[in-house]
C-alpha cells in the first residue's frame, strides 16, 4: 500500500532535467536506452539538506523506477557544490508534542531508509561534493559510488549525542574494519576523496569533472557514472537483466539482516532523542 501510494509517472525519455514530486530533486534520463534515471538532490541553498519532503521525494522516485521496466539504474548525486549536508535537523530536538516516542522508523526518513534496502534495482552515488551524516551512510548500501577530488564525507554524530545510523554499525565495520569505523563514527574524523578510496567508501575518485556545480552537464561526475553504467553493463547482452540479478544477489541477501539493524538504530536514536540528551547537546553548541 505504501508503496502504491508514493509513486508517480516518470516519462519515458526525458534528456532535460525536470522537477520531481515536490520540487527537491531534479530527474533526467541516461544511456543509449534511457534506462539510467540520474537523480539530483536540489536544495543547493541549503547545501541539499534532507528534509521530510526530500526524504519523501526520494521514496517516491525509488518506488517509481522499481515498478517501471523500462528504468534499469539510478544515479544519485547533488546539485551545486555540496552532495548533501546531511540532515534538517533543525526544530528536530524538541521532544514530540504529546509526550510520545519520536518513532522515526515510520516518520520520512525511517520510510526512505526502509525503502532504500527494499530497492529491487542497481543504485549508485556519485558524490559531487561534501558528504555529512546520512549523506555518507546512504553510499553503503550503493552498488557504485564515485566522487570527485571535492568530495570529503564526515559522519559527526557524537558532536550532538545521536548514534549511528542507516546501519552504519555494522556497514561501516564491514567495509573498512573496526578502528577506521570508529575514527569517522565515534571521532567524527572527517576524510577527503582519496581516504574514502583507500577505506572503500568509494570505488574511484573521477578527476577533471565539470566544476559549475550542474549536476546534469555532461562532464559532471553523475553524468560520468551513468556513462560507466551504460558502457560496461548496459550495453552487453541481456545488460538490463544482469544488472537486475547482480543487485539482487549482492545486496537482496543482506537486506532482512540491515532491516533489523537499521530498526534497531532508529529505536536507539529515539531513545537519544526523547531524553533530552540531543537536545542539551544542540544548546551546548547553539546549533
Amino acid at each position: 500500500l505504501f508503496k502504491m501510494m508514493t509513486t508517480l509517472p516518470l516519462p519515458p525519455t526525458l534528456s532535460v532535467a525536470v522537477p520531481f514530486g515536490r520540487g527537491n530533486i531534479h530527474i533526467a534520463r541516461r544511456g543509449h536506452k534511457s534506462s539510467i534515471l540520474l537523480v539530483a538532490i536540489s536544495r543547493p541553498r541549503v547545501k541539499n539538506a534532507f528534509s521530510d519532503d526530500l526524504y519523501l521525494d526520494l521514496v517516491s522516485v525509488l518506488n517509481s523506477v522499481s515498478l517501471d521496466d523500462s528504468l534499469s539504474a539510478i544515479v544519485l548525486t547533488g546539485d551545486g557544490s555540496y552532495f548533501s549536508s546531511g540532515a534538517d535537523l533543525k526544530g528536530n530536538f524538541m521532544p514530540e508534542d504529546d509526550g510520545a516516542s519520536r518513532d522515526t522508523l515510520n516518520k520520512p526518513a525511517g520510510q526512505f531508509m526502509m525503502t532504500l534496502l527494499s530497492f529491487p534495482k542497481l543504485v549508485a552515488a556519485a558524490v559531487n561534493g561534501p558528504a555529512i551524516g546520512i549523506a555518507v551512510t546512504l553510499l553503503l548500501h550503493c552498488d557504485l559510488c564515485f566522487c570527485t577530488r571535492q568530495a570529503s564525507f564526515w559522519t559527526p554524530f557524537t558532536r550532538i549525542a545521536l548514534v549511528p545510523e542507516f546501519c552504519s554499525t555494522t556497514t561501516f565495520v564491514e567495509t573498512m574494519g573496526m578502528a577506521k569505523a570508529n575514527a569517522l563514527l565515534m571521532l567524527g574524523e572527517k576524510i577527503d576523496a582519496e581516504t574514502a578510496l583507500s577505506w572503500n567508501l568509494c570505488s574511484r575518485v573521477v578527476k577533471n569533472c565539470d566544476a559549475s556545480g550542474d549536476p546534469f552537464h555532461r562532464n559532471s561526475v553523475g553524468s560520468y557514472l551513468c556513462h560507466e553504467i551504460d558502457e560496461r553493463l548496459l550495453k552487453l547482452p541481456r545488460g538490463h537483466q544482469t544488472a537486475q540479478v547482480f543487485a539482487s544477489m549482492v545486496r537482496g541477501r543482506r537486506k532482512s539482516r540491515l532491516q533489523r539493524i537499521c530498526r534497531e538504530e532508529l529505536i536507539a536514536l529515539d531513545q537519544r532523542f526523547d531524553s533530552g540528551e540531543c537536545l542539551e547537546a544542540a544548546m551546548q553548541l547553539q546549533i
